[in-house]
């Protein structure tokens, strides 16, 4: 498979890319090895400082089901295979199908043994929002894989660019969009429209509510439908947050490393809201669930080093419960 770019995490958001890229901002977080796959076929841009969140509109009640960080991993039910980051670009691997080797130029990152999971940001496995993510980045990686098409395409507008490309969705060819639309009518869902609109977390709060107050801000985005992501730091710990609109087929994906290897728990937030807790060794998250959304935490800092900061930047499970209660989630 070919090595794609890499999304160049430097600041704003690039409006010419903004369907591709999520510029995270350096003033909070700086530069990072860490990936987070946007699932795109031959284009899957594989960000650094993955992940992001997404807040829930309305006041509802917020509880975790059928909750594990390993019940996100992207993974096949049908066919038993997953999709990992081989360094290059997302690629499934079967019981009986190796992993292709990285091109002799790309040394496949691997910060922990084995393969690193990318899990889903929609929602748990079973939900329609997880099947229809699973089902579209599987068809990109059957897709084109000679470059054909893309190629015959080039980089520059294409008639599908306007309904797909700016909201998020690598779409170059009618086969695609095709495939795309049939998706969304099999799992009954919405895709984005409006394109990608920037905004800070202040623009943010305005639009969707006050769901924090002591949490700084970097850059973000959100949908018109209410899905969105923020950088965001807390008493000197950086985190992404994103909501994803349940209802929506969104394909954002984030690399955990390996699920098995993260501390988890349920914990009661201050404003009486069931979250899921989860320290891994380099990195933490907060999974929250509505009726309305699907919200998750990136935190960039672990049980034993920080992505950021090494060995200095670890985080404790008081801080992680600490951050939790920083957030309204009858907001969100």
């Amino acid at each position: 498979m070919k090595r794609e770019q890499l999304s160049d995490i430097i600041g704003n958001l690039d409006d010419r890319q903004i369907a591709e890229a999520y510029q995270f901002d350096p003033a909070l977080c700086g530069r990072s090895p860490e990936r987070i796959g946007r699932m795109k076929i031959k284009r899957i841009v594989t960000f650094a400082l993955a992940a992001v969140l997404i807040l829930a509109l309305g006041v509802t009640g917020f509880a975790v089901y059928r909750g594990r960080v390993q019940d996100l991993v992207m993974k096949s039910s049908e066919e038993d295979v997953v999709l990992i980051d081989d360094g290059t670009d997302i690629v499934l691997v079967g019981e009986e199908e190796e992993a292709p080797a990285a091109e002799p130029q790309a040394a496949s990152y691997d910060p922990l043994p084995g393969n690193t999971d990318m899990i889903s940001l929609q929602g748990f496995a079973g939900s329609p929002e997880y099947q229809a993510a699973l089902a579209w980045a599987e068809f990109q990686h059957n897709y084109d894989r000679d470059g054909s098409v893309l190629a015959s395409v080039g980089n520059g507008p294409t008639p599908w660019t306007e309904t797909y490309s700016v909201n998020g969705y690598d779409v170059y060819s009618q086969e695609m969009a095709d495939a795309l639309e049939g998706i969304v009518a099999e799992y009954g869902l919405t895709l984005h429209s409006g394109g990608l609109q920037s905004a800070d977390l202040r623009d943010l709060k305005d639009r969707f509510g006050a769901f924090c107050t002591e949490a700084v801000d970097g850059r973000g985005y959100y949908y018109t439908d209410g899905t969105f992501q923020s950088d965001c730091a807390f008493d000197g710990i950086s985190f992404q947050i994103r909501r994803c609109m349940k209802g929506m087929l969104d394909n954002v994906s984030l690399n955990v490393f390996v699920a098995e290897q993260y501390e988890q728990w349920e914990y009661t937030t201050v404003g009486g809201e069931t979250v899921l807790l989860a320290i891994g060794p380099s990195k933490a998250l907060i999974l929250a669930e509505s009726d309305q959304s699907f919200t998750v935490f990136n935190v960039l800092a672990g049980s034993d080093d920080s992505i950021l900061y090494g060995a200095d930047g670890r985080i404790t499970a008081a801080q992680l419960e600490e951050l939790a209660d920083s957030f309204d989630f009858t907001i969100l």
